[in-house]
């Protein structure tokens, strides 16, 4: 007969088989699947992710046997996604959806493997129910043990002064009527000045985006931690000091430009947001970004769905992912450009214009002349072509 070390077997030996990237993976798709508020926001999706992986990690050694119940602590990424849910005001029945979530998604994986492995129908039965029994023992006690500290971090954030400059740039930037003297008050930072906002995130491990935001705005800025790893700042216009980004590896700032006042400081938050979408769009390395260098790219990607659509109607099997169509592509906009000159244009891509002029006919065959899109809307079509395969532009 099966004893409880026959589900234990199976899942450290099917575990063991899968890796811990791939058990997260289950847990994860199986969240971002129910969760609305994970679909909707990419830097709490990525926190949720290092929670999942670490609790994951810990219910290894559980199964394992190596780590009593009673002597369970959450990991700390498991502490600062709660933290950051609490932060973010949001309700903890989500964060305890979450925990049922994962516990559902690993408890029918688990199940699969027994039935896979265990021959005997009696054997299934009772490793099921012994597994059922160890999940809600387990479950029970993580989600307690993490929506005990939601609780503590909730009230320490709803009491701490951040809390307050949070709340009040939170409803400057809705949009609604403000009290600009009453909002400066609490913020400590004049709201009816020259300012230009920026956004500064990480993307290493080691980078420390506070510190960053700190050296970037200089003692007179606002600094609000908007996201996990992402800080939002204000500075007066003409002090900002981007140098503290180059000097901090792994470290991004998206630049606004100056603003007046208090539309200013809205159009300057929307901005810096709207330049840092496009750098991860793009997959851009670490460093600094303007959004008058991406306001185009801004616009233009709004709605990825219907840029893609625009693209391939407008390229054809240009839009290929194919390095032959990618060639083609590439000598398209060259040569649009350079205005058609295939010399200009071999120049640029270090080929004869005999080449240039052959692909040209290869472009042809699948653009018509006589019908293809104007010049600018395959421009366009192209530089979009870019940013949706290879990341680049």
């Amino acid at each position: 007969m099966a004893t409880i070390k026959a589900w234990r077997e199976v899942m450290l030996t099917a575990g063991l088989e899968l890796g811990l990237d791939g058990l997260a993976e289950i847990v994860s798709a199986a969240m971002e699947r129910e969760l609305a508020v994970l679909r909707d926001d990419p830097d709490l999706r990525e926190s949720a992710r290092r929670s999942v992986a670490a609790n994951v990690a810990l219910l290894v050694t559980v199964v394992q046997d190596t780590v009593p119940l009673e002597e369970l602590e959450p990991p700390p990424a498991a502490v600062a996604f709660a933290r950051e849910l609490a932060r973010r005001r949001v309700p903890v029945a989500d964060l305890g959806r979450a925990y049922r979530l994962a516990q559902h998604a690993l408890w029918r994986w688990a199940v699969g493997e027994i039935h896979t492995r265990i021959r005997s129908d009696a054997e299934v039965a009772e490793a099921v129910e012994e597994l059922s029994d160890a999940a809600f023992a387990v479950g029970d006690v993580f989600s307690t043990l993490v929506m005990e500290r939601y609780a503590v971090e909730r009230e320490r954030w709803m009491r701490s002064a951040e809390a307050v400059r949070s709340a009040t740039v939170q409803e400057l930037l809705a949009g609604g009527p403000v009290d600009v003297t009453v909002a400066s008050n609490r913020l400590g930072y004049e709201l009816r000045q020259d300012h230009q906002a920026f956004v500064v995130w990480a993307q290493g491990e080691d980078a420390v985006p506070e510190t960053v935001a700190v050296a970037v705005g200089g003692s007179r800025a606002l600094v609000i931690t908007t996201g996990t790893g992402v800080v939002s700042g204000w500075a007066p216009a003409g002090t900002i000091d981007l140098a503290a980004v180059a000097a901090n590896t792994g470290t991004c700032a998206a630049l606004a430009s100056p603003g007046s006042g208090l539309p200013g400081f809205r159009r300057g938050h929307h901005e810096a947001m709207e330049a840092r979408r496009v750098a991860r769009l793009t997959h851009r390395p670490a460093g600094v970004f303007a959004y008058r260098d991406v306001a185009l790219l801004a616009l233009l990607t709004q709605d990825p769905q219907q840029a893609q659509t625009f693209v391939h109607a407008t390229l054809g099997s240009l839009a290929g992912a194919d390095d032959a169509s990618r060639r083609l592509a590439q000598t398209l906009r060259v040569l649009l450009e350079e205005q058609g000159s295939p010399r200009r244009a071999g120049h640029r891509l270090g080929v004869h214009e005999n080449t240039v002029a052959k692909r040209q006919r290869a472009i042809d065959r699948v653009l018509d002349p006589a019908t293809r899109a104007p010049a600018v809307e395959l421009l366009t079509a192209l530089t979009l072509l870019g940013v949706f395969t290879a990341g680049t532009i």
